[in-house]
């Protein structure tokens, strides 16, 4: 697939665009400090709520002046462009083709603190927050969230739903399957393939390829012993965490 520049003086040609944000854990706050700080510039988004299977915000959302519109099945009622802020890549496949199957249309996000290339592609959905660094002719699939802080090197391929969580460093020609989690502080070295499904724990280096749905931990990755799986899972899901 070849890489298309981003002609970024259209930005302010564009009509404001109404958008709701599925998910209203920790995560959808990140997501809506990248939607503040691109309408600071120019408004391109107008926010009409979250959706979320919970009957309630936080106080958090709450004080920011967010309103929850339902649960997700109030997508079907609101004429809106969506992303998606949950951390589990299985939990985003799902709502993504409910979304999708409605006909509504994922945008993708990026703060004005982060640096995209203009050969990069983004897919749609996709988020990156602020310090988030991609390099050239990186190719971005759909719903990918780039934390803060985390880089990707160039000619790297991202595939659906990735994570990278905080400081997470993917290095050149990488390739991360669908649905691969990215710890924080975790390294891909050049030319790296994480298989589809896969969990690279916090801090570790991946010097060789992953197999899909393996779980590699340590300098150098390893398998994760099965012993240590509830570790690690406290380690890597905290997405929501800065």
């Amino acid at each position: 697939m070849t890489a298309r520049p981003v002609n970024r003086g259209l930005a302010r040609s564009r009509p404001v665009v109404p958008l709701v944000v599925l998910g209203a854990g920790g995560f959808a706050r990140n997501v809506l400090d990248v939607i503040d700080a691109t309408n600071r510039g120019h408004r391109r988004y107008r926010l009409l709520g979250l959706l979320d299977q919970a009957d309630r915000l936080s106080s958090e959302l709450s004080g920011r002046g967010c309103r929850l519109l339902g649960p997700d099945t109030a997508l079907e009622q609101v004429d809106a462009r969506y992303l998606i802020a949950i951390a589990d890549p299985l939990v985003r496949r799902r709502l993504d083709d409910y979304a999708t199957g409605l006909g509504r249309i994922a945008v993708s996000a990026v703060h004005p603190a982060a640096t995209v290339s203009d050969w990069t592609r983004l897919g749609p959905g996709s988020v990156v927050t602020a310090g988030g660094r991609l390099a050239s002719d990186v190719t971005v699939g759909r719903h990918v969230h780039v934390n803060l802080n985390a880089t990707v090197g160039h000619d790297a391929c991202l595939g659906d739903y990735v994570t990278l969580h905080p400081q997470a460093a993917v290095s050149g020609n990488a390739v991360l399957g669908d649905g691969v989690t990215i710890g924080s502080g975790a390294v891909v070295l050049p030319g790296v393939r994480v298989g589809a499904g896969s969990t690279v724990g916090a801090g570790a280096v991946v010097t060789g390829d992953v197999p899909d749905r393996a779980t590699v931990v340590g300098v150098p990755a390893r398998p994760l012993r099965p012993r240590d799986a509830g570790r690690i899972g406290r380690r890597t899901s905290g997405e929501e965490q800065p």
